[in-house]
């Protein structure tokens, strides 16, 4: 057992050796909660206390699950109890880690027909792409298409399954908008039902349904996970919250890990009273605090102390480090959002004594092709050219993110980088798997394995173009239903024949054969490839998109298809943000605040500090979103190892005007002993 304790701390050690019953991880940013959580459910299988299929760990995205899972299997090496040679597989294939959504559909897959809602295990998964466009069929149908955008009737019923309520306990600006959603809503969850879909919010939903009205079902998952851990406890919301005690309530084994200070997922119906009332929930609670900071240096940890104490909603704590050395927390006053970007590209270039003049970094319209914009620039070896002056390109870019409040602020740092040539990625803008072709292919896949699937047929049916119009379509829709969704019965059809002969095809496809050999065949015999390869604008572009969809899914291709097929479908649906995020190559990371959380570089440049902007203009007014605002630039500050870098406009441009800016109180609470005020 010292092996496995040797490297911790006293607080981890109290934390990973913690009696059973509810437990608390109070973990301050940088404070290795992960190596915690890891190290106790090693040191919970090395005691013997729980086998690995007993043990349920939640996390918020599917990357920090699989970490976890490699983590441990790593330590089973440590710890003689746990390092026999079936101890990897049996931890790999035993131990359930997911997020809250991928383990809810696991359930689901074996359970939803006890719901007795007309729904099959087979359902499909719709993103909030799919399910936006349901809902504006819906509004279109009852002339609600010019009153009120769909993203608001989704944001309204996702609230309301995320509270466990009716929409109509919803607080609603007026009659006419709680009138409309009622009707909205309604159509909307009988479609989905008819369509064998479920949209995000329903995993999570129709489990705690499931669970509460089916006590048998509910039993068996207790008795199977007898521990439960959670990460981010933070941001867990109300059903999730609901979950959680309808799991643990007979055994009381939870051990949560979170930090409040970084609760910052309120808009998306975060609760962070929930892990402010844990004690009050288990009043045998046993807290530990982990505060001290293995991530960042001195300087960048007073800021961030000093930062957070504006917000009064909180567990009192210091983040503390043996890590002195380093510089201050850089700030620059930028003229404006240009210079704001310029002052950044010059750092990363490590060009401090350069002015870059407009005519060296030459502008590019965001609607150039793409060979306009590599006629821009032209890369040599690890170089690239600005006019007639000559850089380096560094080889730390993946070390190095720059930080903003809104997606909005992203426009001048990519014109500046694209012009100057500097790759970059940016994390939580337009996402692969949103891409028309990806979401194309993705649509005919989904029809194989769920034909009900209605909105995944009206994207397809007409790719490439067959003459199908909203009259047709409206008649092969009813032909469909009453034929029981037999693509072998609409064979015949004038316009679409073909397309449901592809189909039915596939599906006849001997189950032998893999995921891939079924794209293949659905690309090439629905003239979906032929159509993008002949295409000028762009198709080549399109088609290798939809080759590094071949690569995503070849993991898959040992599985028979139908079996391979449905958990790469699973996967694509549960992906999040930082899931899709590529950590390949040497690229600069531009994200939102929000995006960035759980992630760590060298180097952070953290703009657009001015009060309006962060704190946002729609908090100002409210002392609670204020104070996530507040967490939101603790959370900025703290993903800095070594070098941080504050930056604000005089004035900006938003929504086409030009403004004067005021700096962030965020900035004004950083004492100046710990800022170096930089001037360019």
């Amino acid at each position: 057992m010292k092996d496995l304790l040797k490297d911790l701390n006293p607080e981890q050690k109290k934390a990973v050796t913690a009696p059973l019953g509810p437990v608390l991880i109070l973990a301050g940013a940088g404070s290795g909660k992960t190596r915690a959580l890891t190290h106790r459910i090693a040191w919970l299988i090395a005691q013997k206390k729980f086998k690995p299929e007993n043990i349920l760990a939640l996390t918020f995205t599917n990357k920090a699950a699989a970490q976890m899972r490699e983590r441990i299997e790593k330590l089973a090496n440590l710890e003689s109890g746990i390092s026999n040679r079936n101890s990897k597989f049996e931890i790999r294939n035993s131990l359930t880690a997911g997020t809250f959504h991928s383990v809810c559909a696991r359930i689901l897959r074996s359970e939803i027909e006890k719901l007795n809602l007309g729904y099959t295990r087979n359902f499909v998964i719709y993103d909030s792409d799919d399910s936006q466009h349901l809902i504006k069929q819906i509004t279109l149908e009852l002339g609600l298409s010019d009153k009120i955008r769909p993203q608001v009737f989704a944001y309204y019923i996702s609230q309301a399954k995320n509270r466990l309520v009716s929409v109509s306990d919803l607080h609603l600006p007026n009659e006419f908008t709680r009138g409309a959603l009622l009707e909205v809503a309604e159509r909307y969850q009988k479609r989905l039902a008819e369509m064998n879909a479920l949209d995000f919010d329903d995993l999570l939903l129709l489990v705690s349904e499931l669970w509460q009205k089916n006590k048998a079902v509910l039993l068996k998952y207790r008795e199977r996970f007898q521990y439960v851990l959670v990460d981010e406890y933070q941001d867990t919301n109300h059903v999730q919250y609901i979950l959680l005690r309808l799991l643990v309530s007979g055994h009381k084994n939870i051990f949560v890990v979170g930090d409040d200070a970084q609760s910052i997922y309120g808009f998306r119906g975060a609760n962070m009273q929930n892990i402010l009332d844990f004690r009050k929930d288990y009043p045998k609670a046993r807290v530990v605090m982990l505060t001290r900071n293995y991530r960042s240096t001195a300087h960048i940890l007073d800021a961030a102390n000093e930062v957070i104490k504006l917000n009064p909603f909180q567990y009192e704590k210091k983040l503390w480090t043996e890590n002195h050395s380093g510089p201050k927390v850089s700030l620059y006053e930028a003229a404006d959002e240009v210079d704001e970007a310029k002052f950044v590209l010059k750092r990363i270039l490590n060009l401090e004594s350069r002015i870059l003049n407009k005519e060296e970094i030459q502008y590019v319209p965001e609607n150039a092709s793409i060979l306009d914009k590599v006629a821009k620039f032209r890369f040599r070896n690890s170089k690239f050219e600005i006019r007639n002056s000559e850089f380096d390109i560094p080889d730390n870019l993946s070390e190095i993110v720059v930080l903003y409040r809104t997606h909005a602020q992203s426009r001048a740092f990519e014109e500046t980088f694209l012009s100057a040539g500097v790759p970059y990625q940016i994390v939580g803008g337009f996402k692969f798997y949103e891409r028309r072709e990806i979401k194309d292919v993705l649509s005919f896949l989904r029809m194989l394995l769920n034909p009900r699937d209605l909105v995944s047929m009206q994207r397809v049916i007409n790719v490439p173009p067959r003459g199908v119009g909203p009259v047709t379509l409206k008649a092969i829709v009813s032909d469909f239903k009453k034929n029981n969704f037999d693509f072998t019965t609409m064979r015949g059809h004038e316009k679409a024949g073909d397309f449901f002969e592809t189909l039915a095809i596939a599906a006849a496809l001997p189950e032998k054969k893999s995921a891939l050999e079924l794209m293949e065949l659905i690309l090439l015999r629905s003239g979906y490839k032929d159509q993008l390869q002949r295409d000028p604008e762009g198709g080549l572009e399109r088609w290798e998109n939809i080759e590094e969809l071949f690569n995503a899914a070849a993991k898959y291709k040992t599985l028979p298809w139908k079996d391979g097929l449905l958990a790469f479908l699973e996967e694509v649906a549960l992906m999040t943000d930082l899931d899709r995020a590529d950590e390949t190559g040497n690229k600069l990371t531009l994200m939102t605040l929000h995006s960035a959380k759980g992630l760590e570089f060298d180097k952070v440049f953290f703009v657009g500090l001015e009060e309006g902007i962060l704190p946002h203009s729609r908090s100002l007014l409210v002392p609670s979103e204020i104070a996530e605002e507040i967490r939101l630039a603790y959370v900025g500050i703290t993903r800095a190892r070594r070098e941080l870098y504050l930056s604000y406009a005089r004035q900006r441009q938003i929504y086409g005007e030009l403004k004067r800016s005021v700096p962030s109180r965020i900035i004004k609470a950083i004492p100046k002993r710990l800022i170096n005020k930089i001037t360019n």
